[in-house]
């Protein structure tokens, strides 16, 4: 890459020949372009043309990964404007929305697995039947033609996505050094990005080009500025988590670091640390009470990190629910075991109690995780008295709280995803044995 120019990079593809969300992707070197024009408003026009068709609503397309070399190349030249951009839009290309990767990172091999499943030809015979019974259940043969040609769609769909989104992510993957070139940047916002986007680029075990570890080590030693120092925490607890039970090993060093930024007077450090210690598994009670006064009181996180616009400074905490200080709390906690740590449940109670609209979809999530585990391994019509203690005493409380959370929209849907009885409060009393309430 270093040896080519951006226009270069440019010319030697045929972009004609590509597809994005809408079509033909032949407007997309002239958007590429603009990135780099000296008039603000036609750069603007280019950022949010290339928001919509390379990068469509978390969808990725076949000419996505092929704009991916200019913009790292852009991206090495310090004059170039607006560099946060470039970084945000290429983690944008490589995962679609980052918070779905939270609270753990990326999970590599688990991707391509599910990649190369989708992209077999088994995956063609298992949707069907999957969906044989509703196929069946047509009423004519147009009917029935038009559920198999749904079908057909929906392999088509699921096969390009699991192709050109892996692809992004892989050619985004290949230029990890520009992105650890950024955090010796003058600029504390693109070092806070570059450490932000090095989080989701784990390296494998023979890659010790892509091993952006010891960088961020360096980082945790070395930098004084507090938005870059958090991103670089959280970061380092990402790309060293292991996706099972287990604790990873060999971080003695990373540990030891880490906690000696609990005792940090500044509010930011001291979350982030508990949230990548809670990450790595290696997390005290302190870190967990962190992680509660949080989601109790979002205001301890200064505004300038969790306001409307905190994430140009603060990349991890942005303007979906799950990025900001409560919504990424909640998750780390929400992997954490609650037998052992048995004051989560409630301090996520309380705050649902107070909580409405998004922010209570996402207590009450974290809240069923907590206590049954994730949703698809939760066993269905299980009865009030097989329930362990900590589940019938959090469904009761659930069942006792008022009409006004069982009015919220996603309320009951989300009890029902669980598999429990809660088609309405009374319903829901009813199975832990309380007398109903008359709400209906």
């Amino acid at each position: 890459m270093t040896g080519s120019s951006p226009l270069d990079l440019l010319i030697s593809i045929d972009w004609g020949s590509l597809r994005h969300a809408y079509g033909e992707a032949s407007d997309v070197p002239g958007q590429l372009r603009a990135l780099l024009s000296a008039d603000k408003e036609e750069r603007a026009d280019a950022q949010h043309a290339l928001c919509g068709n390379i990068f469509h609503q978390g969808d990725r397309y076949e000419a996505t990964a092929y704009a991916v070399p200019y913009l790292f190349k852009i991206l090495e030249d310090s004059s170039t404007p607006e560099r946060d951009f470039l970084i945000d839009h290429l983690v944008h290309l490589a995962l679609g929305y980052a918070q779905m990767f939270l609270p753990n990172g990326v999970d590599l091999p688990a991707w391509r697995e599910k990649a190369s499943k989708i992209l077999s030809p088994e995956y063609e015979v298992h949707y069907y039947r999957r969906h044989n019974d509703w196929i069946q259940k047509a009423e004519t043969a147009e009917d029935r033609v038009s559920r198999i040609e749904s079908c057909s769609l929906s392999i088509q769909r699921d096969r390009r996505a699991a192709k050109y989104e892996l692809l992004a992510y892989e050619v985004v993957r290949a230029g990890v050094s520009g992105f650890q070139k950024c955090l010796e940047d003058d600029d504390a916002q693109i070092r806070s990005w570059a450490a932000f986007a090095l989080a989701w680029f784990p390296r494998e075990a023979d890659e010790d080009c892509r091993n952006s570890v010891p960088v961020l080590m360096r980082v945790l030693e070395q930098e004084k500025e507090t938005a870059v120092l958090a991103c670089t925490i959280i970061a380092l607890g990402l790309l060293n988590g292991r996706f099972d039970d287990a604790r990873p090993e060999e971080i003695d060093e990373l540990v030891a670091g880490l906690r000696g930024y609990s005792a940090d007077t500044r509010p930011l450090i001291q979350w982030a640390t508990a949230v990548a210690l809670v990450r790595l598994k290696y997390q005290g009670q302190e870190h967990i009470d962190m992680l509660i006064r949080c989601i109790k009181d979002p205001s301890f996180i200064p505004d300038e990190y969790r306001s409307e616009y905190s994430k140009e400074t603060f990349p991890f905490i942005g303007p979906f629910d799950e990025e900001d200080v409560d919504g990424y709390s909640a998750k780390a906690l929400g992997s954490i075991n609650a037998n052992e740590y048995p004051g989560v449940v409630t301090a996520v109670l309380d705050a649902l109690s107070r909580s409405s609209g998004c922010v209570l979809s996402k207590l009450l999530k974290v809240l069923l995780t907590l206590t049954f585990g994730p949703m698809l391994e939760h066993e269905s019509d299980t009865a009030f008295e097989g329930l362990s203690e900590l589940q019938k005493r959090t469904v009761t409380a659930l069942a006792e709280m008022d009409d006004k959370l069982w009015n919220e929209e996603d309320f009951v849907w989300i009890l029902r995803n669980w598999e429990i009885p809660a088609r309405s409060r009374d319903e829901c009393r009813t199975y832990v044995g309380l007398p109903g309430a008359g709400l209906g």
